[in-house]
């Protein structure tokens, strides 16, 4: 997720843009050679912040008018529409200004795109091939996509075209699948990118760098490669092949973070217990194979893992974890004002976490008085663990535990000095001392969504699969399916206010899971089991409403999409009235 507080701006120089982000989503793929039931499974967690709004729509399909042009309203990014625009359902952000972050969704050909976890370039490569202001960037890739290809290797190839001709202004990995081909695709820097087709007898697991190892760029049939992906790094000096062909991350990536290590090690053992990583590792190789089947209740832990049965505790709630008070919002006299930078906007939610430098913890942002802040969409408020934040001008912004990053009102990147004539009084609840055995989770408290795709051989070639959607935190929320052809969804999941509603899934689940830190280790076992119950019911009839479909579809696919919509939407009305009762249970306690 790209997205970063006004207190963490980034360094405007070649290559490090306003856009650059600091992420903590984790992304997963598992080959059908591997699943329990032949089905190909990819996913992601959405990483920000607590209490930031994300909704579940289906987008129709439109007739555009010549020359009209989609915008992102944040990076002033274009992209001219064609005739027809197809309909697809996607899981947007509620703040367009910011973009759209449509994030993840199948459309009606078939198409599924998850889309993206944020990557980071090494400063030789920015050097050379720097990235682009208004290039293509995380909050508007998916939108162009699924409105617009009928294949996987269509995705790619437009996703392609574009950074050729104008550019991206962010690293990215995603993946673009279809009934016959899974694509992983990372974008390296403003120019340069290079995509695969996935195995089927592999798994990987991809938090926040490159991964790509060995690709062969004359293989044209299983990779997608910019031109002068090689010549790049060569003229970078941070070229390295085997083989005869470019090892892609040892020569595009920065240094990996300590939080990206933890998510790496956790979910590859998570999949497979046996597998040979540790946390001392130096190479991180992108795919590995197993003996084990690895089934969706797999895949579903990895993105709840919040390193249970290790020596380890979620270094993003260290009080309730150690047995200490749980951090509040920071709480400051009338006259203290946090600044903006001009034309951005910054969220501060009171759980929010921007994750810097190795033993650092994370920083609260304050604004003026009376002053909604929101995050930019295109940027990040997190600094994963061990990921140093650099600020603006003369500024140079350290997240440390006790330290508030500020700005005058009016200035750029400086600190925030007090009005004239007032004192400024900051009282702050302490969090105890990082333990030495606190490490960043996948299942983090920063998750806004998380979901998981099901591609099956025996489906129709249009409707494909699932995607089974956690709303808000998987900590606290059920997995629920909705295959590719909905029409609809409910109305608990269109809400679009940026605060507390109590008619919305996502704030209700935002809710549950600020009750739940507030004393995790006596919480959560119980409140995960009452949600497992409430995901149950949906995974009891899931079968049953997919082979019913399958038939359906063969004799009138919309009659089909009409069925299994409202089948959808009931299990969702019914799970989102147990997370109201769950939420009022918790709140009268």
């Amino acid at each position: 997720m790209k997205k970063l507080l006004t207190s963490m701006m980034a360094m405007l120089s070649a290559g490090v843009l306003l856009t650059q982000p600091i992420a903590a989503c984790t992304g997963v793929y598992v080959g059908k050679d591997l699943t329990e039931d032949g089905s190909v499974i990819f996913g992601r967690t959405e990483d920000l912040e607590q209490s930031h709004n994300k909704t579940f729509v289906v987008v129709e399909a439109t007739e555009n008018e010549e020359g009209a042009k989609l915008v992102d309203e944040y990076t002033k990014f274009e992209f001219e529409l064609p005739a027809e625009s197809y309909k697809y359902f996607a899981v947007p952000d509620t703040t367009p200004e910011w973009g759209l972050y449509y994030e993840a969704g199948y459309n009606e050909y078939g198409v599924a795109m998850d889309a993206t976890t944020t990557t980071y370039t090494n400063d030789e490569v920015l050097a050379v091939d720097p990235l682009v202001e208004n290039g293509l960037s995380e909050g508007i890739m998916t939108t162009v996509v699924l409105g617009h290809v009928k294949t996987a290797r269509e995705g790619v190839e437009l996703l392609a075209s574009i950074i050729d001709e104008k550019g991206s202004s962010e690293g990215n990995g995603l993946i673009i699948a279809d009934k016959n081909e899974t694509w992983y695709m990372e974008i390296l820097s403003g120019h340069q990118y290079a995509a695969m087709k996935l195995p089927d007898d592999m798994f990987a697991v991809f938090p926040n760098s490159f991964f790509l190892e060995t690709v062969d760029v004359e293989d044209t049939e299983n990779v997608i490669a910019s031109a002068d992906l090689i010549k790049t790094a060569e003229e970078a000096g941070t070229y390295v092949e085997e083989e005869g062909m470019i090892r892609v991350a040892d020569s595009y990536a920065a240094e990996i973070d300590p939080g990206s290590i933890s998510r790496y090690w956790s979910g590859v053992k998570t999949l497979d217990p046996d597998a040979e990583v540790s946390l001392d590792d130096t190479e991180f190789p992108f795919l590995h194979s197993t003996d084990k089947t690895i089934t969706l209740d797999d895949v579903m832990s990895l993105q709840r893992n919040r390193l249970e049965d290790t020596d380890y505790i979620p270094a993003d709630n260290i009080a309730s974890a150690t047995g200490g008070q749980v951090v509040k919002e920071t709480e400051t006299t009338e006259g203290e004002e946090a600044e903006v930078t001009e034309g951005e906007e910054t969220e501060a939610s009171e759980s929010e976490e921007a994750e810097a430098t190795e033993g650092e913890e994370s920083e609260e942002a304050e604004a003026t008085e009376g002053e909604e802040t929101e995050v930019a969409e295109s940027e990040e408020a997190e600094a994963t663990e061990g990921e140093e934040t650099e600020v603006t001008e003369s500024e140079e912004a350290e997240a440390t535990e006790s330290e508030e990053a500020e700005a005058t009102e009016g200035e750029e990147g400086e600190e925030a000095e007090v009005t004239e004539g007032e004192e400024t009084e900051t009282t702050e609840k302490q969090e105890p001392e990082k333990p030495e055995n606190a490490l960043y989770p996948i299942g983090n408290k920063n998750t806004m969504e998380a979901h998981i795709f099901q591609i099956y051989e025996d489906m129709p070639e249009q409707v494909p699969g699932v995607m089974w959607l956690a709303m808000g935190s998987p900590t606290v929320s059920p997995y629920l399916p909705y295959f590719g052809n909905i029409n609809d969804t409910i109305s608990a999941y269109q809400v679009e206010t940026n605060e507390y509603d109590p008619d919305s899934f996502y704030w209700a689940v935002d809710n549950l899971l600020t009750i739940m830190l507030e004393d995790e280790e006596n919480l959560k076992p119980e409140i995960r089991e009452k949600i497992l119950a409430i995901e149950k019911a949906g995974k009891d009839k899931y079968e049953e409403l997919r082979q019913e479909l399958i038939t359906m579809y063969a004799e009138d696919p919309q009659a089909a999409a009409e069925w299994i919509t409202e089948q959808t939407m009931q299990l969702a009305q019914d799970a989102f009235d147990q997370i109201k009762d769950l939420e009022a249970e918790y709140v009268e306690k």
